[in-house]
């Protein structure tokens, strides 16, 4: 079935009987939760369902039609179909979500549904076909969901559902329709037959009704029989009416009153989960019979036409199996036939069903052969979709499939893998393609870039010698198609970003958006906003960082959804800029949903520490310290369950710099020595390599405060000295203005006063501190006093001291220690508690002072740790009894 084609109910030239008494009884019971219409295969499940959706939109009802199958057991496939039936209620370009995995889609549907007002239908037909436990989980979290209550889902299937039901129940909001319900009625077999063997009486059409159970595939069969025959009573007496029986005899007496040509293509075509005219002739080329299918009307088969275009259509399950049967009795090749059909997809371009065709035929080797054709792992990245259903296809087959004929597949079974968090199946693949193209100079084109993509995913570093390979492939372009440059330049933007080299970073990325703009990869193309970003953040441009990170943040919440995974990366990269900036308000509240999601779902290394950084500032910039040990607890478990050890000793080292700001100067210095950055560590290069370690304290930044604090500025300048003089290239500019703020302290400490001065002159002058001015705060969180004084020094000029002064000011006005006085909540916190205490909900505090949900809980989250409560009522109480309300 074409993709088109499942988002409409299935229209048949059979005649079709009004189920009037269902319909009454499902407008009666009204739209539910849940709706189920469960029995076997004809009974006239989706002749129901849509009947009840044409009543529906009578009644203005917003509707949606997702047929299913096999495909759809994957979750992603799954979400994607449900997510591409909603595009014809939403005015807005559904996007690329394709490449995302299953949680991100569950929220980017989420998202859609709630923009769609209530209620909203949602017809599941042939459920079954997709059902699994990956999905039943799906629908389980869908309907579980409270802000999706306006979504009704009605699943049509031959089984029932497996997941949880008894809360709907409870509520009233669950209702099934099974095989007692959907059988005919003895006035609906009588409206079938009428017309028909008119020997028979209505006793007998009602007496064989109950004998079949109303069964409505055996009633319509049936009465083809008799409508032609003079035989009615004998047909209707020598039915015994058993399940696999009557199945099988009514298929062959209809098979076998047939024209023996129409015996034949019905034989020869039964493998074909869907035809029409223009692949019949393909399939059927040289056997006469692919004009056939214009006679097949005149035998009132059960042949169900399929809506949208293209005039596709299909048998009816019941018929089709017996025609299978029948076929293979004949000998009929149906892997010839299935084979055909593949090679006719693959010609007209929709690999996807080539490649699910040539599976069905057993042969797994022409599937793989028709994805390497196509690009292979590039079919990852060049569809509008992703092509990663393809590879999930193979993955299955995989063991039956000669890998090593088929090295560009393979690839993208590599990178399939990698996609799903199963890193070795991915190095396993990416070894067996090795192989393959051993002495092959064009595929070791390929094999640089996906294992530079592999290193990307596993946090680990790409080589130096495979980068300079990587650069001279892009000067050698021959054989390298436009996704796989993109790819390559991408992959250099990235390495290069973390490696500090911003020029090159900048470079790369500009080129690669364009790259994967031209190839039509849009989803491509948005990966680049992250590299370039925070080039320029780093690079002390923030006004183009964040530029970078509005377009992301736009592109994602037009072509994927807002809330998406895109949506959140943008959120977070853009708080880090604000938080730094001293933003914390507005930082907080992108964080308070952004990084979450991001902790939930796919993400890299970069991007959580990113936010796990932007989080800290605002939170110590809001003296909160509970709530900054509480964050990093929680991101610290997801490191750990990620395999980001990187991120894991990012965070043990902010915790000893936490730790010593808030005075606990022992504990810090205990917490580095059990935490694998003592004093020891001062003298290893890497571990205090600035250009790799873009974020947070290294070994060597955490002793030179630590020595700092202890009163001890001959060792601060020295293992400072050590850190700066053993560099290889400049730091990125808020490193140079931390190490700037570190060396006018030690210059302090050695009573250096003037030499300080200056060097805070030149800092003002030289750098964006306004971009940066968190960092003035946090590394002066008790000393701004002695800044203050400094600025007043006679060796700063003016403008410089005029300017240093308002940024002195604007880090001054962050809230105080947290204590028992109402100082201890920031303006925002009072005003919410001020608002809670009055009685009002979440959303009506939200309403009142224009946040959102996410903010509030954020707030109250932090006043909650401040007042030692876990409920709002202790917080009012709490709060009353120290004096912290106005009322």
């Amino acid at each position: 079935m074409s993709g088109q084609n499942r988002f409409a109910p299935p229209s048949s030239g059979q005649q079709t009987i009004q189920r009037s008494d269902l319909l009454r009884q499902l407008r009666r019971v009204g739209l539910r939760r849940l709706t189920t219409i469960v029995a076997p295969a004809g009974y006239g499940k989706t002749s129901l369902a849509v009947q009840w959706y044409e009543l529906l939109k009578q009644d203005g009802v917003n509707l949606c039609w997702v047929s299913l199958d096999a495909e759809h057991t994957v979750q992603e496939a799954f979400l994607l179909a449900l997510i591409d039936a909603l595009q014809t209620l939403l005015d807005e370009d559904g996007g690329d979500a394709g490449n995302l995995p299953a949680a991100a889609l569950l929220s980017v549907l989420a998202t859609r549904l709630r923009k769609i007002p209530g209620p909203l239908a949602i017809f599941l037909d042939d459920y079954h076909f997709a059902q699994t436990d990956a999905t039943e989980a799906l629908m389980a979290k869908i309907l579980a969901d409270l802000s999706l209550d306006h979504v009704k889902l009605v699943v049509v299937s031959r089984s029932p559902p497996r997941f949880p039901l008894s809360a709907l129940r409870l509520r009233g909001e669950f209702k099934q329709f099974g095989v007692a319900e959907l059988g005919f009625s003895d006035a609906e077999a009588r409206e079938l037959f009428a017309g028909k063997g008119t020997q028979l009486t209505e006793e007998q059409v009602g007496s064989f009704n109950r004998r079949t159970e109303g069964w409505a595939v055996a009633l319509q069969m049936v009465s083809l029989l008799v409508s032609e025959s003079e035989e009615s009573d004998r047909i209707l007496a020598s039915f015994d009416g058993g399940g696999a029986d009557m199945g099988s005899y009514l298929s062959e007496q209809v098979f076998e009153h047939l024209p023996e040509d129409i015996r034949q293509f019905l034989t020869e075509t039964a493998a074909l989960p869907a035809f029409n005219h223009s692949l019949l002739e393909a399939v059927l080329a040289g056997s006469g019979n692919a004009d056939v299918i214009e006679r097949l009307n005149e035998y009132a088969l059960p042949v169900t036409l399929l809506a949208g275009p293209g005039n596709w259509m299909r048998y009816h399950p019941v018929f089709n199996e017996f025609l299978k049967q029948t076929a293979s009795r004949r000998g009929v090749d149906a892997n010839r036939v299935l084979t055909r059909a593949a090679q006719w997809f693959e010609a007209n371009g929709d690999i996807d069903r080539a490649v699910q065709h040539a599976i069905s035929a057993g042969d797994a080797n022409l599937a793989a052969r028709m994805v390497e054709s196509a690009g292979g792992w590039r079919r990852v990245y060049a569809t509008t979709r992703g092509g990663t259903t393809l590879f999930q296809a193979l993955s299955g087959r995989a063991s039956e499939i000669d890998l090593g004929r088929f090295p560009l597949a393979t690839l993208g079974l590599s990178i399939f893998n990698a996609k799903a968090a199963q890193l070795a199946a991915a190095n396993h693949y990416l070894v067996i393609a090795e192989r393959a193209a051993a002495g092959d100079e064009i595929l070791a084109k390929d094999l640089r870039v996906v294992r530079i993509l592999l290193a990307l995913y596993t946090d680990h570093w790409a080589s130096a010698a495979d980068l300079s390979a990587l650069e001279n492939d892009l000067q050698q372009p021959d054989g390298m198609e436009l996704i796989h440059r993109a790819l390559a330049l991408n992959m250099l933007s990235y390495n290069f970003l973390i490696r500090s080299e911003l020029d090159r970073a900048l470079h790369y990325g500009h080129l690669a958006l364009r790259a994967f703009r031209d190839g039509g990869a849009d989803f491509g193309a948005m990966h680049l906003y992250t590299h370039i970003g925070q080039a320029f953040f780093l690079s002390g441009d923030s006004a183009s960082a964040l530029s970078a990170y509005d377009e992301l943040i736009c592109e994602a919440q037009t072509n994927i959804a807002a809330g998406s995974d895109f949506d959140a990366v943008g959120q977070v990269l853009k708080a880090e800029i604000l938080s730094m900036r001293g933003e914390t308000e507005a930082a907080a509240e992108m964080l308070g949903w952004a990084l979450p999601h991001l902790e939930r779902h796919d993400t890299w290394f970069d991007l959580l520490a990113a936010g796990f950084m932007a989080e800290q500032r605002t939170l110590r910039m809001s003296d909160d310290t509970l709530a900054a040990h509480a964050a990093m607890d929680r991101i610290r478990a997801v490191a750990r369950r990620r395999g980001f050890d990187r991120l894991t000793r990012l965070i043990d080292r902010e915790r000893g710099i936490l730790l010593m700001a808030s005075g606990d100067l022992d504990q810090a210095i205990r917490h580095a020595e059990a935490n694998g950055f003592g004093a020891q560590t001062i003298t290893s290069d890497r571990a205090n390599l600035l250009s790799i370690n873009l974020r947070g304290a290294t070994p060597a930044i955490f002793w030179t405060r630590a020595y700092l604090a202890l009163g001890e500025p001959e060792k601060a300048r020295e293992v400072f000295d050590r850190l700066t003089t053993r560099q290889a290239q400049r730091p990125h500019v808020p490193r140079t203005i931390e190490l700037a703020l570190m060396d006018i302290g030690i210059l302090m400490a050695e009573g250096s006063t003037d030499l300080a001065a200056a060097r805070l002159s030149d800092l003002v002058v030289t750098m964006p501190l306004g971009d940066y001015r968190a960092l003035l705060h946090l590394d002066y969180a008790a000393g701004l006093g002695e800044l203050r004084e400094l600025a007043n020094h006679p060796a700063v000029a003016n403008v410089t001291r005029r300017r240093l002064q308002a940024l002195l000011n604007n880090a001054e006005a962050a809230p105080q220690s947290a204590g028992d006085d109402p100082s201890s909540f920031t303006g925002r916190e009072q005003m919410v508690m001020e608002l809670l205490s009055s009685g009002l909900s979440n959303k009506e505090i939200g309403r009142t002072l224009s946040l959102s949900d996410n903010t509030i809980k954020f707030h109250l989250r932090n006043i909650f740790t401040k007042l030692n409560v876990s409920t709002r009522t202790a917080a009012v109480t709490a709060a009353r009894q120290k004096g912290m309300l106005n009322r």
